[in-house]
């Protein structure tokens, strides 16, 4: 792993291996896509990476090459974003120059600099996905038949969405109900490519993400609320309580709790979609990663022993191995349970007492 290197060639500071360390590059939101510390390959967030290194990180540790460093490109943004990372701005328009110059492809420019390099590798993912279903995957307007493995593939996918996720949840409206089918295949899809993506070497999963997750689920709140009141008015929150108002104190009491609790349903559905999501992927990436690493963790802890810590790192990558293809189930099982649970949750809202 990267984290096992020394910060750079040219620096005397030698890092032992750092599992958090190594966490926040391969599995939390970072800010650039470097596999070497020192040596990114490209930045995102130019100053939230110098922030970093600049008080923790590589930058810290190279002061000559701090000094040397002109930062006068970089002041003005430095200036804007300095009170939010707590340093000072000419050190951080230094940090900023210091570190893009040794960006093999630089860095992005201001307006890109939101992205992590779980969302930019997430939207390369989605690219593509868009490129293969409009390019090469569509059909043809004179086509009658899928051709092909490709649209077989994807058209299964499609067909299944429909017979097994929506009309079970919509078959209160069956003029109706196969009008989500493009929602949520496209949302099944979305979902699968980034937790999939994410799985390839070097790459990020969006879907790690805990904001990524949450603006998913967002959609479904949006879905759950608009398209309720939109099929029921007004009287749609109070078709959510599944008993019927009677004027005695008990089911008053009775009714009026289980109003509050459908209430609260209402955002604590989505949020539990959010929370699944975010936490299989962050805890499987997590272990991947721990268990890939395991000899440098034991070496970092022991040095005197490698043997040790070569036996386990080997045992560790066969623990791997098989961790990886448990990840590559739960990708698809993940993208499954989201799109069906919030096909549940949307059609619940549209038609309460079903």
């Amino acid at each position: 792993m990267a984290d096992a290197v020394p910060a750079t060639a040219s620096s005397t500071h030698a890092e032992k291996f750092d599992i958090s360390a190594a966490l926040a590059h391969h599995v939390l939101a970072y800010p650039a896509i470097e596999y070497m510390h020192g040596a990114p390959v490209l930045i995102l967030d130019l100053p939230s990476y110098a922030a970093k290194n600049l008080q923790h990180g590589w930058i810290a540790h190279e002061p000559a090459a701090l000094a040397a460093a002109d930062g006068a490109r970089h002041q003005a943004w430095a200036a804007s974003v300095a009170a939010q990372k707590g340093v000072d701005a000419g050190q951080l328009a230094k940090a900023m120059a210091l570190a893009e110059s040794r960006a093999a492809l630089g860095a992005l420019p201001q307006p890109l600099s939101w992205m992590n390099q779980q969302i930019f590798f997430g939207s390369i993912g989605l690219l593509l996905l868009a490129v293969l279903l409009l390019g090469v995957a569509r059909r043809r307007p004179e086509q009658l038949k899928p051709e092909g493995r490709l649209q077989h593939l994807i058209e299964a996918c499609v067909v299944f969405i429909r017979d097994q996720i929506v009309r079970p949840n919509f078959h209160f409206r069956p003029d109706h109900g196969d009008a989500w089918v493009p929602y949520f295949a496209a949302l099944f899809l979305l979902v699968l490519t980034v937790n999939v993506f994410g799985l390839a070497p070097v790459f990020a999963a969006a879907s790690g993400n805990p904001g990524v997750t949450v603006a998913w689920a967002l959609t479904t709140l949006a879905c759950m609320l608009g398209f309720g009141l939109a099929a029921n008015g007004p009287a749609f929150f109070f078709k959510l309580v599944p008993v019927h108002w009677r004027w005695h104190p008990l089911d008053i009491a009775i009714w009026l709790l289980l109003f509050l609790i459908e209430l609260m349903g209402l955002i604590i559905k989505p949020a539990a979609l959010a929370i699944r999501l975010f936490g299989n992927m962050f805890a499987g990436h997590t272990a991947l990663l721990a268990f890939s690493t395991l000899g440098l963790i034991v070496y970092a802890a022991n040095p005197d022993s490698p043997g040790l810590g070569a036996g386990l790192g080997l045992f560790g990558w066969l623990l791997t191995v098989a961790l990886y293809f448990l990840e590559l189930l739960i990708a698809f099982l993940q993208a499954y349970v989201f799109t069906i649970l919030s096909a549940t949750f949307i059609g619940s809202c549209i038609h309460p007492e079903h």
